[in-house]
C-alpha cells in the first residue's frame, strides 16, 4: 500500500514537473510569437521606408533629368546667341572699315581737289589762301601767291563745318568777318567763337576773285 502511494506520489511529482515545463515551453513560445511580431512589424516599417526612399530616388532622378534637359536647352541657346553675336561683331567691323575706306578716300579726294584749285589758281595769278590752327579756337590765315596787297577779302563760315562765329580783335562774333589790308606772303589770326576746330571749313573770297572754300589744316 505503501509502495502504491509513493509510486502515485512520484507520478503525480512527474506529472506537475511536465505542466511546469510546458508551461515556461509556451510562455517561451508566447514570447518568441511576440518578439517574431515585433520583427514583423519593423520589417513592414523598414519596407515602407525603403518603398518611399525608392519613390523620393525615383523623383529625385526624374527632376535630375528634367533639370539636365532645361540646362543642355539653355546652353544651346547661349551658344547660337553668342554665334550670333560674333557674326554681329564680324558684320559691324567690315562695316567700319568700308567706311574707314570710304572716309579716307572722301579725304583724299577732297584734298586732291583742293590742290588742284590751289594749283589752278596760282597758274591764273589769282590769290591763294591757307588756315592752320594755332591756340585753342585760334586760326591763322596765309596769303600768297597774287597781288602785292588784297585791300579787303571776307572770310566766311562754311555751314555744317560746326564754327557757330568768328572774331577777330576782339569784335563781336559774327559769320562773315571782314578784313584787310592783307599783304602777299603774310598772315593774320582770327579766333573762332564756339565749335570743333577738326572740322572747321571756311569760305574766303577776295573782289574781283570768285570765293575759294579752305579747310583748316595742322
Amino acid at each position: 500500500m505503501i509502495a502504491v502511494s509513493v509510486i502515485a506520489a512520484i507520478v503525480a511529482m512527474c506529472a506537475v514537473a511536465i505542466s511546469l515545463w510546458q508551461a515556461r515551453e509556451a510562455k517561451h513560445a508566447q514570447q518568441a510569437a511576440r518578439s517574431a511580431q515585433e520583427a514583423a512589424q519593423s520589417a513592414q516599417e523598414e519596407a515602407q521606408a525603403a518603398r518611399k526612399a525608392v519613390e523620393q530616388a525615383t523623383s529625385s532622378a526624374l527632376q535630375a533629368k528634367n533639370v539636365t534637359e532645361v540646362a543642355g536647352r539653355a546652353a544651346k541657346k547661349a551658344e547660337e546667341a553668342a554665334r550670333e553675336a560674333e557674326e554681329a561683331a564680324r558684320a559691324a567691323r567690315m562695316l567700319a572699315d568700308e567706311a574707314q575706306l570710304t572716309s579716307q578716300q572722301a579725304a583724299a579726294l577732297v584734298n586732291e581737289l583742293a590742290d588742284s584749285i590751289a594749283t589752278e589758281r596760282r597758274r591764273r595769278g589769282m590769290p591763294t589762301f591757307a588756315i592752320t590752327p594755332g591756340a585753342p579756337d585760334e586760326f591763322h590765315l596765309s596769303y600768297f601767291g597774287g597781288p602785292a596787297v588784297i585791300d579787303q577779302l571776307t572770310v566766311s563760315v562754311v555751314p555744317g563745318s560746326r564754327v557757330l562765329g568768328l572774331q577777330f580783335n576782339d569784335e563781336p562774333p559774327v559769320e562773315h568777318l571782314e578784313v584787310g589790308p592783307l599783304y602777299n606772303g603774310s598772315a593774320i589770326t582770327f579766333r573762332a567763337a564756339t565749335g570743333q576746330r577738326a572740322s572747321a571749313v571756311f569760305s574766303i573770297k577776295a573782289e574781283p576773285w570768285e570765293p575759294v572754300v579752305v579747310r583748316a589744316e595742322q
